[in-house]
């Protein structure tokens, strides 16, 4: 349980933002439910193999998502930045082992509730049903536009995407990582950002 309460208004503020008239009394009653720890720098949130079990709040921290192919290659499916709300949402959500690993660029605390105690808040009460709604939708609606536009560009217009509204990801994320989410080569991604820089 999240007990520090700088640690809860962290959840709070993020809870607020997806729903701002939560009642606050239920608000604080599904506060207690968050667990916390200290994610380091390249550690794992989720391996691949496991069971989805929790949905994660990654405060300072960009996180990847990725599975590994039959050629060994490892294959981006997505990034998120600092303080968005993450899971592995296909094991998540069947309860299936997941061909997924999800790992932190940066130490971060993260926050984590389990399913089963989710589910009853989303049972007991409206505004949780509502939350966990809206954080579907948000992931669903930018999962979407984000694929979309990346099919409809060509490379370089991918890489001035990733420059105008990710640009941290350039300083933090390998760059082999970057390539692969944008699914482009490597060698062309590192041509496209040499260009950039000269």
């Amino acid at each position: 349980m999240v007990k520090n309460k700088e640690n809860k208004d962290f959840i709070r503020t993020k809870v607020l933002s997806y729903k701002p008239d939560f009642n606050l009394e239920i608000l604080e009653i599904g506060l207690e439910e968050f667990q916390i720890w200290n994610c380091k720098s390249g550690e794992f949130i989720l391996r691949a193999g496991e069971v989805c079990k929790r949905i994660f709040m990654v405060e300072n921290s960009i996180t990847r998502c990725y599975f590994v192919d039959k050629d060994g290659e490892e294959k981006t499916i997505w990034l998120e930045q600092e303080s968005t709300v993450i899971t592995e949402y296909e094991s998540f959500s069947s309860q299936t082992v997941s061909k997924c690993d999800i790992c932190c660029y940066e130490d971060s605390a993260v926050y984590s509730i389990d399913k089963e105690n989710l589910m009853k808040l989303y049972a007991r009460y409206h505004d949780w049903a509502l939350f966990g709604l809206l954080v579907m939708e948000e992931h669903y609606v930018n999962l979407l536009k984000f694929g979309n536009t990346m099919s409809f560009n060509n490379a370089s217009e991918n890489y001035d995407l990733v420059e105008s509204y990710f640009s941290r990801y350039l300083d933090v994320v390998p760059l082999k990582h970057l390539a692969s989410w944008l699914n482009i080569s490597a060698v062309h991604f590192s041509r496209i950002r040499k260009e950039r820089i000269k």
